[in-house]
């Protein structure tokens, strides 16, 4: 038991080394602990002290708002009898200023007529935005200058028609069963792409029955054919035709309206079963539905 015992807490010589080196940290920190309150002692702050502190604070906000404030409006409360008629043209910063503004915007006032050579209308001295509404409403009815200047009213209008005066576009008219890649790139929103897709999809079906097989277009958006709709006439013309009675599976397969499996079955039923007598005959097959007889159908024929 007992040779159990010293095996168990035997400590090898690098094991007592780092456990005498540990000590010896522990010990370190404990006393340093007691010389950084001796050399570093706590702060203790004063109720006189905080009250100096809260007091200083008041000041330098009081600073603050009064140089807020400094060059604000201060209107004075004037009686309009009280307020002679006069021309803003020849005030002085001193008349400004008993109008209840402050030095700058006075000034700002002056630089601003200084600038423009002069006000010409009362329209135009309300353009002075450092004269709040309230005080522009006093002083308006005792400023000697016209409501607006009729030159610039002119000038105005003149701009504001020449500006809004829509000018007449006679816009060509487009039929999209013959007019070729270039007709179609010269309308807004369509590019040599799209063009060339069009006259594709043309050449595919044989020609288009309406306007609104254009939908079916990829990259054309519904949006520009709204646009467009007035360009975009459709007038009839020869389709091509295929014969649902001499025509291949290849042939059939090859129109954008139907697959590999619809020319199939057409081929099949017409093996099993002779020549149809009517269109409405494909409409037996299964695979042939409603929707897909009705967009088909005038490119077929017996």
């Amino acid at each position: 038991m007992k040779q159990r015992l010293k095996e168990y807490f035997y400590f090898s010589k690098l094991e007592r080394s780092g456990v005498i080196a540990l000590i010896c940290l522990i010990v370190l920190l404990i006393i340093s602990r007691y010389l950084l309150f001796e050399y570093y002692p706590k702060v203790q702050i004063e109720e006189k002290d905080i009250s100096k502190i809260e007091a200083t604070i008041d000041s330098l906000e009081k600073a603050q708002n009064e140089r807020k404030h400094k060059d604000s409006f201060n209107p004075r409360k004037f009686k309009l009898k009280d307020i002679q008629d006069f021309n803003p043209n020849t005030l002085e910063l001193k008349d400004w200023k008993n109008f209840g503004l402050s030095e700058k915007q006075a000034r700002t006032i002056l630089n601003y007529r200084n600038k423009i050579g002069g006000f010409k209308s009362k329209a135009e001295f309300r353009k002075v935005f450092v004269i709040n509404e309230e005080l522009h409403e006093q002083l308006s009815p005792h400023i000697l200058l016209p409501d607006t200047t009729e030159r610039s009213s002119k000038k105005f209008r003149s701009w504001k028609n020449k500006q809004y005066e829509k000018k007449v576009r006679v816009y060509p008219k487009i039929n999209i069963n013959d007019a070729d890649t270039a007709s179609f790139k010269s309308l807004y929103g369509i590019g040599i792409v799209l063009a060339d897709r069009i006259v594709k999809r043309r050449e595919e079906l044989g020609g288009f029955i309406s306007k609104e097989q254009l939908n079916e277009i990829y990259g054309l958006k519904e949006e520009t054919l709204i646009r467009l709709d007035t360009q975009l006439i459709f007038i009839s013309t020869d389709i091509r035709k295929m014969s649902v009675n001499s025509a291949t599976k290849e042939e059939l397969k090859a129109h954008p309206y139907l697959f590999w499996k619809h020319a199939n079955a057409i081929v099949n039923y017409r093996k099993q079963h002779g020549a149809y007598q009517s269109l409405e005959d494909i409409k037996k097959i299964v695979l042939i539905n409603d929707s897909i007889f009705q967009k088909v159908k005038p490119y077929l024929q017996l």
